[in-house]
């Protein structure tokens, strides 16, 4: 983050979301295994949005007051408050670890899922650059990364040669593309019918509705879970959605990764719609290696990593052509 002109304070949503970056930070320079792991005295992060943003906060409660009232009007829990051991009117903040809905999860790992948005958006327009297109179909699946997708076409697509037709269920992308203020001349807005569902956010049409004959040029999906190779999210109905778009849609599929999602958690419950081997290309961001402390997520893609083969290499992200065959999941590439 650029260090601001001096203001009085920060707005609600700009409070949280540049705590949201300090988290990031403090837990890629940490040793700890997971963000949930974090725990952060008041004062520091009153010193560090000091440093930051120029601003001065003389009171703890205020800050939290505003967090409290920035989670009232989401109508979710982002952080959690811990007074044990503290003195009075101090505290330690952590962020909520039962991330699962929606407008939770379009806080998580802010940085890495722009990292992202810009690969995929600089891979459209370079591919459509070497086919000498004038437009692209592009189909938006579910999920928060791909919210910070639709963010970025919004801030870059008046400036390039390209018309994008887009086609989504998902609300939070809609919502954005509606916003009063969105420049929509380059970009033209097509969604599905069907039964809105709160947790992933996205409207669930049936399956026999979708119209699968549309020539997309990119099908571009997220996912919660990565085990043992393959793809899960908590939805039931999105997971038949999701199983659906991946086997049937016609397009380039593309999975978009913050590599958050490597993990060797229970599949108890879950069930999987899909596996790596079922995507043309993956896009993952580029870590930083503070202190040398690999996390947990990172060597578990790195199992995985004779299963891609880099086509592009960015300082920020990187992206991938998915191996369909010749590839072992879950295990590391020789040497």
């Amino acid at each position: 983050m650029n260090r601001k002109d001096s203001k009085h304070r920060l707005k609600q949503k700009e409070l949280v979301m540049n705590i949201f970056f300090l988290f990031e930070r403090k837990y890629e320079q940490s040793t700890a295994d997971s963000v949930w792991d974090i725990k952060l005295p008041i004062e520091e992060i009153k010193s560090e949005l000091e440093e930051i943003c120029s601003i001065h906060y003389r009171s703890n409660l205020w800050i939290y007051t505003q967090l409290r009232r920035y989670e009232e009007e989401l109508g979710v829990q982002l952080f959690r408050k811990d007074s044990a051991g503290c003195n009075k009117g101090s505290f330690y903040l952590s962020i909520n670890d039962k991330m699962v809905q929606f407008y939770q999860k379009q806080h998580l790992y802010v940085s890495d899922k722009i990292k992202v948005a810009n690969g995929v958006f600089d891979k459209i327009i370079n591919e459509s650059k070497m086919r000498q297109a004038t437009a692209a179909k592009i189909y938006l699946g579910a999920g928060s990364t791909i919210y910070h997708i639709a963010n970025i076409l919004i801030e870059r697509a008046s400036d390039c040669p390209l018309r994008f037709g887009l086609y989504t269920h998902n609300l939070g992308v809609l919502k954005r593309l509606l916003e009063a203020g969105v420049d929509l001349n380059n970009i033209d807005v097509f969604t599905a019918k069907g039964q809105i569902d709160p947790v992933t956010y996205t409207i669930l049409g049936q399956v026999e509705e979708i119209d699968f004959e549309i020539p997309f040029d990119y099908v571009i999906m997220g996912t919660s879970y990565v085990i043992g190779g393959s793809l899960y999210i908590e939805s039931e109905k999105e997971s038949g959605i999701k199983e659906a778009i991946l086997h049937q849609a016609k397009g380039e599929k593309m999975l978009v990764l913050t590599k958050h999602e490597f993990t060797e958690r229970s599949t108890r419950g879950l069930i999987p719609y899909g596996k790596l081997q079922d995507f043309d290309s993956v896009i993952a961001p580029v870590h930083g290696t503070y202190g040398n402390a690999d996390k947990t997520h990172d060597l578990i893609f790195e199992r995985y990593r004779n299963l891609f083969e880099p086509q592009i290499m960015h300082w920020n992200y990187v992206i991938y052509k998915v191996q369909r065959t010749g590839a072992v999941l879950g295990e590391s590439p020789a040497g």
